[in-house]
């Protein structure tokens, strides 16, 4: 991969659900389109959505988390990555049915939604047919 981006698409107005489009363009030029939906709990697409992300607020208690992410995997498990953000710089990530583990991002990373509609686009891409 050399370039990837996240863009949101126009669609119907729900503050917590956003249709996505992440172009991935690999080294040999092909450029790959990953469409899907990333949402948050609360919203009303939320069951539908491929990517969820939670705010954790508070200060991070593991036990919390992984209860929360357990939570999140049984009642939403069509979404393909779930990330609770635990702060700035450290969240939980899960995709698909593997075991959830931390993710650390920098202040120049791309903000936690758009890491998470990233990895969903890695994700489909390294499984669907070539």
């Amino acid at each position: 991969m050399t370039g990837s981006r996240a863009c949101p698409n126009s669609g119907p107005t729900d503050p917590g659900a956003v249709s996505v489009a992440v172009l991935i363009r690999s080294e040999d030029g092909t450029v790959v389109v990953d469409e899907h939906l990333r949402a948050e709990p609360s919203s009303s697409r939320a069951q539908l959505a491929d990517v969820l992300v939670v705010d954790e607020p508070g200060p991070t208690s593991w036990s919390r988390v992984g209860a929360r992410d357990r939570e999140l995997a049984t009642s939403h498990p069509g979404a393909l990555v779930t990330m609770i953000v635990c702060g700035p710089t450290l969240a939980l990530v899960r995709i698909g049915g593997a075991t959830a583990g931390p993710a650390r991002r920098t202040s120049g990373d791309p903000s936690w939604p758009v890491y998470a509609s990233i990895l969903h686009a890695l994700t489909v891409r390294e499984v669907a047919p070539r």
